[in-house]
């Protein structure tokens, strides 16, 4: 799970992980990088917060390690960003809630 808030990042995260969720925050641009060529992640979610470049450079990276691994984006609007293609969208003021049951949803799924 990748944003610009780290505190919020790892907020969502600390919640995941009390539903079971295995979650990794890198806390910058490299560290994300980083987790992603080291393909240790099934699911990428990524926050609003971040710039479009670098949101589009990390789920461009995530699809070339890992090509089946959703994507899930946190969306201040919910709409569907065309150049991110996410496979969900969750709308921030939906919480952590929104989030657990999109992966929820991904992993019954799968």
């Amino acid at each position: 799970m990748y944003g610009r808030l780290l505190e919020l990042a790892l907020y969502r995260a600390e919640v995941l992980r009390g539903h079971g969720f295995n979650v990794i925050t890198p806390r910058n641009k490299a560290e994300a990088i980083a987790a992603i060529e080291d393909g240790e992640f099934d699911t990428l979610v990524v926050s609003y917060t971040l710039s479009s470049a670098i949101a589009e450079e990390i789920v461009e990276l995530a699809r070339q390690k890992c090509p089946g691994c959703p994507v899930i984006t946190i969306s201040e609007t919910g709409k569907v960003d065309r150049r991110l293609r996410p496979d969900v969208v969750v709308r921030a003021n939906e919480g952590p809630s929104g989030l657990i049951k999109a992966l929820e949803g991904i992993f019954r799924a799968q």
